[in-house]
């Protein structure tokens, strides 16, 4: 079990040296954040590797834990630009799901106010997923998750079903600042889910996505791991 309640407040303390992608071997971290008073602490798995002898960043994941109801809420990811590629962000999820699963944190959930679509589709293929799926057919913010036939395009593709939600999510900076395209037909592409975005419509009621499936996100969490293992 894993002691996250005596972590030392923003210092960094070493949880793993078992990993890799690539040429890069990875060095985790788990940080716990400053305390802002409430049972639900903040903290971050921190990726980095060794390029000439020196720990240099390589990306993090940050969550939110709450001890008394052993829950755990999954706020973001980020792979710095550098390193993208290389499967991290699927690594540091895996990190994630492990800890919590292995200490007792047995609810997994999701912070209402993601906003980045393929990284609610990489949630989904660990097990989350809206309460009830008959949402899909009923609601007009869904987003098709979509991929190039060319794998050399790497292209966050996302097909909207209504283009009020498509302008909206155009002039966001999520849209702005990642690698995302819309696309309005299936010519040429690979259509790989469904998601829709919690509170992307304020007077839709809102969804929460939760981790269903446990056996299948600790068999998905084990392979991703062992893919990633010296």
């Amino acid at each position: 079990m894993f002691d996250f309640r005596n972590l030392e407040e923003d210092k960094k303390v070493l949880y793993s040296t078992d990993y890799y992608s690539g040429d890069y071997s990875h060095e985790l971290y788990i940080k716990k954040s400053i305390d802002d008073g409430s049972n639900k602490p903040k903290f971050y798995i921190r990726a980095y590797t060794r390029i000439n002898g020196e720990l240099v960043p390589q990306g993090y994941i940050y969550f939110y834990l709450d001890y008394e109801n052993k829950t755990s809420n999954f706020v973001g990811v980020k792979v710095l630009d550098e390193f993208r590629n290389l499967n991290i962000a699927s690594l540091l999820i895996s990190a994630w799901i492990d800890l919590c699963l292995n200490n007792g944190f047995d609810f997994l959930g999701l912070n209402r106010k993601q906003r980045k679509p393929f990284l609610l589709y990489m949630l989904k293929t660990y097990g989350f997923e809206v309460p009830n799926k008959k949402l899909y057919d009923k609601r007009d913010d869904v987003i098709t998750i979509c991929k190039s036939k060319n794998p050399e395009d790497l292209s966050k593709m996302l097909m909207f079903k209504n283009p009020k939600h498509e302008f909206n999510f155009v002039h966001t900076n999520v849209y702005k600042t990642d690698n995302y395209v819309i696309i309005h037909n299936d010519k040429d592409i690979i259509m790989l889910d469904h998601i829709i975005l919690p509170l992307q419509d304020s007077n839709t009621n809102p969804i929460d996505y939760t981790l269903t499936d446990y056996d299948f996100a600790k068999a998905r969490t084990q392979m991703v791991l062992s893919r990633h293992r010296k």
